[in-house]
């Protein structure tokens, strides 16, 4: 949370409540006037004013939190995740060229991050749509390295189930 959202809503709320406070007041005594700080004011037109502007103090502390969110200080993600030894292993044996190894290891990164987020919110549907992503990019991977058609499908189970594991 911004932090000038709750000095600014706190005030709001204490300019509404001085309001009310005045308007309940007057339903016990019957004045004419209210006295605040020393000096005499109308009465509507005290009680109007201030309610008005706690309501909009507190309506513009909510935009303002709209407006400008404060960005949560998290791990930096640009960084890299770490490939298993295991699956670097895998990769090289089935990709043996280091630009398509790079390329491979550029999406397995993103994939293996977006997974474990997407494990920890719970959400079932983007995990099956990455896994299906990534089956396809080592699938097609596969059969541009001209790989035997008849072992292409156990190969991408074989990497994916390295790929599903949380990293260590």
């Amino acid at each position: 949370m911004n932090p000038i959202v709750p000095i600014i809503m706190a005030a709001g709320a204490i300019l509404f409540f001085i309001g009310l406070a005045a308007l309940i007041r007057r339903g016990f005594k019957k004045s004419k006037t209210v006295r605040f700080f020393r000096k005499e004011y109308g009465f509507g037109r005290f009680v109007a004013t201030v309610i008005v502007s706690g309501v909009t103090l507190i309506m513009t502390s909510i935009y303002i939190q709209k407006l400008f969110p404060v960005e949560s200080i998290q791990a930096n993600t640009d960084q890299v995740a770490t490939i298993s030894s295991n699956l670097k292993y895998e990769l090289s044996t089935i990709l043996p060229s280091e630009k398509n190894n790079t390329r491979m290891t550029k999406a397995i990164n993103r994939f293996q991050k977006e997974y474990q987020e997407a494990l920890e919110n719970g959400d079932k549907r983007t995990t099956e749509l990455l896994i299906l992503e990534m089956a396809f990019l080592i699938r097609t991977e596969l059969e541009n390295q001209n790989y035997p058609s008849h072992q292409i499908g156990s190969e991408v189970e074989r990497i994916m189930n390295f790929l599903k594991r949380k990293p260590d």
